[in-house]
Parts: structure tokens; C-alpha cells; sequence
């Protein structure tokens, strides 16, 4: 059965979390005055980690996220655990001379707050044995870093790496996750553009038949900096 069904059998008919929304401008406020745009950027920049710190305190008040799928999804597979981690460090500091998540952004932030409910999400992919799609490891090794390890590419450039029937799991994927309040927080928060990389490069190491993801070598990534001017 499906773990998402399973997770919601178990809470039964307890009643949804609230989470407060991030702040928006549209909300109501005093009148702007002629410093109004740059207080704005200032006040956005410090409920960057109170709005993450608030929904994981709101979540915890009415019981610790408690993912429905444990890892190892295997008896006696070790590797898949590191494999996250090594995964995770890799969205948020990159490789070579590309940084991961832009350093000391909000996207910075609430991909690393939120690391346990990604790997949540990870865990559900294994056990759905990544809907059964073979490899692009071949193909999509680099533009795979190009997408998801450059802060400059966004959520199309790395989901239309996708083919059809990946997009087609995806999208239920993300659906079902949708319907629970601590992953809608982060999608509505972040976007999912780390969740489609971390799908992809489960895929392309075989769902998952190696103990660490399959990355280019640093020193490729530096070389190509050398060749474009980039550092």
C-alpha cells in the first residue's frame, strides 16, 4: 500500500496544523514613506528564518513529523542514508564553481531547515522504487550539476530534464506530498525545484545501486570556470 495512504490511516482524524504563512506584502500596512522599499527588503530578509523556525515549532506542537517510510528501505542497505546526506550537502554547497543554493539566501535556508522532511520525501521515492524509471546517467550527468547546482538556473531548467513519464510520476509524487501541511509549507516556501534533483539523480543511480551519488569530479567544474572567466 501506499506510504502516503498509510501515514494518513495512522494520524486518522486528527486535526490539521496550523502553520502561519510567510509574510507578504500584500498583506495591509502603515503607509509607505520614501524609505518604505528599502525597509521592506530589510524586514523580508529577517522573517527569512523566523517563518522556517515558527512552522517546525508549529509542527512539533502537534507532534514531531513522523515520516511513513524508515531507511534503510532495504534490510541491511547502508548506503541509502549517506547517499542522502552527501546528496543534500551537494544542493546546498554545490561542486567546483558551482555553490549549490545561493549562499545566505532564503532558498539557502529552508532547503537545509528543512533537510529531514526532504529526506523524508527521499525515503518515499525508494520505497516506490522511484516509480520504476530507468537511468539517464549518461545523458544527464552535467546538465543534471548545471541545473540543480547553479543557483542561476531555475525550477524549469531542471524539470524539463525530465522526460514524459518522469514528469508524469513527479507530478503525483508532488501531489500527494502536497497534502500534507509540513511538505505544502516547504513547496509553498522554497518551490520544488531540489525535490525534482533529488528525484532525478535517485534515477539516475539506479534507485539505488550506488553507496554515494555520481557526481563530475570538481576539478571538471573548475576547469570550466577557467575556460568561461567564471570563479
Amino acid at each position: 500500500s501506499s506510504p502516503w495512504r498509510a501515514q494518513g490511516a495512522c494520524r486518522g482524524a486528527s486535526r490539521a496544523r496550523w502553520a502561519p504563512r510567510p509574510f507578504s506584502f500584500s498583506q495591509p500596512m502603515m503607509k509607505w514613506r520614501p524609505m518604505a522599499p528599502f525597509l521592506a527588503l530589510l524586514l523580508a530578509a529577517a522573517l527569512w528564518p523566523a517563518a522556517g523556525l515558527s512552522l517546525r515549532s508549529s509542527e512539533a506542537a502537534g507532534g514531531d513529523h513522523v515520516c511513513p517510510v524508515t531507511l534503510p528501505t532495504k534490510e541491511g542497505d547502508t548506503g541509502q542514508e549517506p547517499y542522502f546526506k552527501e546528496l543534500h550537502t551537494a544542493l546546498v554547497e554545490g561542486n567546483g564553481v558551482l555553490e549549490g543554493a545561493q549562499n545566505a539566501s532564503s532558498q539557502e535556508y529552508y532547503v537545509k531547515t528543512f533537510e529531514d522532511e526532504l529526506n523524508c520525501l527521499y525515503a518515499i521515492m525508494l520505497s516506490e522504487k522511484c516509480g520504476g524509471l530507468p537511468s539517464k546517467h549518461a545523458t544527464r550527468q552535467e546538465p543534471w550539476e548545471t541545473a540543480c547546482l547553479d543557483p542561476k538556473a531555475d525550477l524549469l531548467d531542471a524539470y524539463d530534464l525530465m522526460d514524459a513519464a518522469e514528469q508524469k510520476y513527479f507530478h503525483l509524487f508532488k501531489k500527494e506530498a502536497s497534502d500534507r501541511q509540513i511538505y505544502a509549507t516547504y513547496l509553498e516556501l522554497a518551490g520544488y525545484k531540489e525535490l525534482v534533483c533529488i528525484y532525478m539523480k535517485t534515477v539516475d543511480d539506479d534507485c539505488l545501486a550506488f553507496k554515494k551519488p555520481r557526481f563530475l569530479p570538481p576539478g571538471y567544474w573548475h576547469k570550466q570556470g577557467e575556460l568561461t572567466g567564471k570563479k
